[in-house]
């Protein structure tokens, strides 16, 4: 058993999915890799046997929570790295993660810097990079990296750590880490709610993933999602003056 696990997460029939299973194989450094699903089709299932990997369904009733701790409660690795159909991994992403890794195995979370992915054009400098880059940087340090504040800071915004981008160290947690009463910000909850326990964000600043960039339409539930994550993150007051009264 390997220390490493990739779990791609498959969805429908997502034209993207073999290049990012193409792109978790093809590391310099192995790991363990299988798909996990909560919609098995014969799409999915025969990209699966062409790479000879295994395939895991979660029955119970999905959604983006459910399914996140669906894949990594299906690992037995002691580090787990969900690989989201869409984005690519460079080919050093393992090698610099178990690198990171082995001088921070107290870490909670390893993630990385991520480059941005648009009708197959990687974009490596735009302002939200630039502003990414500006939020994480604290958690460039060891002494910062396990401070709510600093934590908390890259991701008041909005979630400015690529939930592709982390790897998660299972021995630091035992319980499921993301909320399934979301739909679309169930990831980015679940991070706050690491930031404000007793735990490690190890920033590892090295563009290590491609992150998918989708045209998304404007949509009112996410609205409402994402002041519900902010509310947590902020003192009542200035959550009420700064935030939510923008918003109306």
């Amino acid at each position: 058993m390997r220390l490493h696990t990739f779990i791609v997460l498959a969805h429908g029939e997502s034209d993207d999915l073999e290049e990012c299973i193409k792109s978790v194989i093809n590391q310099s450094s192995k790991s363990n890799i299988f798909i996990a699903t909560s919609t098995p089709n014969n799409y999915i299932l025969d990209l699966a046997s062409k790479y000879s990997l295994g395939v895991v369904v979660n029955e119970e009733e999905s959604n983006k929570g459910s399914d996140f701790n669906f894949a990594i409660n299906a690992s037995n690795s002691k580090l787990v790295t969900i690989a989201h159909q869409d984005d690519l991994y460079d080919r050093n992403y393992t090698k610099e993660i178990l690198k990171c890794f082995r001088k921070n195995k107290d870490a909670t979370i390893i993630f990385t810097d991520n480059y941005e992915i648009k009708d197959d054009i990687k974009i490596t400098k735009s302002k939200e990079l630039f502003y990414q880059k500006w939020y994480l940087f604290p958690l460039k340090f060891s002494f910062l990296q396990n401070k709510k504040l600093f934590k908390t800071r890259a991701l008041r915004k909005k979630k400015y750590i690529c939930t592709s981008s982390i790897t998660f160290n299972k021995k630091e947690f035992n319980h499921d880490l993301f909320p399934t009463n979301f739909i679309y910000d169930n990831d980015w909850q679940g991070l706050v709610d690491l930031a404000s326990i007793n735990s490690k964000f190890v920033y590892l600043p090295k563009k290590l993933v491609g992150y998918r960039l989708i045209e998304k339409e404007n949509n009112n539930l996410k609205d409402e999602e994402d002041l519900i994550v902010r509310k947590n993150l902020y003192p009542k007051w200035f959550f009420n003056y700064f935030i939510n009264k923008k918003k109306h």
